[in-house]
């Protein structure tokens, strides 16, 4: 028997919005394929950023590289994903989810092997920046795709899932990596490249085999035929029965149908009505990078020291910690504000850093500051963890469909600037000072300002939401 509040209740044919669409669907096999087959990009983003971490010193050894080279590495890898993120905001929208997120998944695969037959600072220093722009060719998309077939209420859990595949890759390499050397040294860093890659790439595989198109997207183009198609296809996998369904595409969508030109998609992005949240959450990117990725860089040059374990296995144990943000980050963004979330998220990760640095630096540990050097390094798990399945959800819930890849690539983009500049702050204060914390602590100042930002009055009011920006 049809619910009372079924739009088709009482005629054979009728007309239904996306949403509505999407609501009806429901959670299923058909979201899980998706998260799967999508995680392809998380799985291979975790693997390098792992990679990047742990193998910037076997690295330096072999090839016999500066410090400045060293940090140039990273930065060339975080430089590409930078170009990449902004690719994918016009590639997205201009073509559709699919195919980038496809391209992200296979070319990582293929330029990860082949970064491992560059015997030279010069090759690898170009094969990084070709790998850093495969890597981040598929987030926004692919983030997009996933909350724009998935129910209202199953956005986040979705989106912590896809989180959750990053952290197995990470994991995954991190493991590897500590089978062969738990102290990150003596590494044979070209077989981890390669061994690395196997996973990505039978999950590359899948996503060309079975990742569909976004229907949202092409019903937004005005294609309701082939939209139409894979939303039966859909319901067929969560067990739906078949409904005839006419689609309605919204006015505002019509009128703006040249959004999806680069110069139409960004009059949006930076616009009158998104522009200062377009602001906000490029800043908040930047903070949660920096801390980020600028603490996965100093890990393993300045773990050895105290008593904890070899910093391989620090590492292997920070997953567990990763699925404690994601739940977390899941319980907190469905019951409060997601402006609130990512305060809260910040203020933690100041603490965190804060108390990495301090802890960290000194030579000897006691006991009780063992434990605020292992609150400060866990912290840099479930933290970020947390963040950036609320701030990654946001960037895409803030813009119209047509230009929500454009918008998200434009704040993942500050985000990737600011993991961009990570080393190069580590290394630079580190060569001026010879105190390697004091980026720990410049970080935490850069989070407290986050925190001002987000409780500003035009700001809360133009994030403080627990519903969706946009409508789908």
């Amino acid at each position: 028997m049809a619910p009372v509040d079924d739009p088709c209740r009482w005629h054979p044919k009728c007309q239904m919005s996306v949403s509505e669409v999407v609501e009806d669907i429901g959670f299923g096999k058909a979201q899980l394929l998706m998260v799967v087959t999508g995680g392809a990009v998380f799985f291979n983003r975790g693997v390098q950023m792992c990679l990047m971490s742990i193998l910037t010193i076997p690295i330096a050894a072999d090839l016999r590289l500066t410090t400045t080279q060293q940090g140039l590495l990273s930065t060339v890898l975080f430089f590409g994903m930078t170009l990449g993120t902004l690719a994918s905001g016009w590639n997205g929208d201009g073509v559709g989810r699919r195919f980038p997120v496809v391209v992200s998944s296979i070319a990582t695969i293929v330029i990860g092997c082949l970064s491992a037959a560059c015997t030279s600072y010069r090759w690898l220093f170009f094969a990084r920046l070709c790998l850093g722009f495969a890597v981040a060719l598929g987030d926004v998309p692919v983030t997009a795709l996933l909350s724009e077939v998935t129910p209202k209420q199953w956005r986040i859990p979705v989106r912590a899932a896809a989180e959750g595949i990053f952290d197995v890759g990470y994991t995954y390499a991190a493991f590897l990596a500590s089978c062969g050397d738990p102290y990150l040294i003596e590494l044979d860093w070209q077989r981890l490249m390669v061994v690395t890659c196997i996973p990505g790439g039978i999950l590359g595989l899948s996503a060309a085999a079975f990742l569909p198109e976004s229907p949202v997207w092409l019903a937004s183009r005005g294609d309701r035929a082939e939209a139409l198609g894979i939303f039966e296809g859909l319901r067929r996998l969560n067990g739906k029965p078949p409904r005839s369904i006419e689609l309605e595409v919204p006015e505002p969508a019509k009128a703006q149908a040249d959004q999806s030109e680069l110069a139409g998609a960004l009059g949006v992005v930076f616009g009158p009505r998104h522009l200062l949240t377009t602001c906000i959450l490029a800043y908040v990117g930047f903070v949660l990078n920096v801390f980020y990725y600028g603490g996965m860089y100093a890990q393993p040059q300045v773990m050895t020291q105290g008593r904890g374990l070899a910093p391989g296995w620090e590492m292997v144990l920070g997953g567990p910690f990763d699925l404690i943000g994601i739940a977390v980050a899941t319980v907190l963004a469905q019951a409060a504000p997601r402006k609130t979330v990512l305060m809260f998220t910040i203020a933690a990760a100041a603490v965190s850093i804060s108390c990495f640095g301090y802890a960290g630096s000194l030579p000897r540990r006691t006991p009780l500051l063992e434990v605020v050097y292992q609150v400060g390094f866990f912290g840099f798990y479930w933290v970020p963890a947390m963040g950036f399945i609320v701030f990654g959800q946001l960037a895409v819930e803030s813009y119209p469909t047509l230009v929500a890849t454009t918008g998200g690539s434009v704040v993942f983009g500050m985000g990737r600037f600011g993991a961009m500049t990570a080393p190069l702050l580590f290394e630079g204060m580190r060569d001026v000072s010879g105190q390697w914390e004091l980026f720990t602590y410049f970080t935490s100042v850069l989070c407290a300002m986050g925190i001002v930002l987000l409780g500003w009055k035009p700001g809360a009011q133009a994030l403080d939401a627990r519903k969706p920006a946009r409508s789908v």
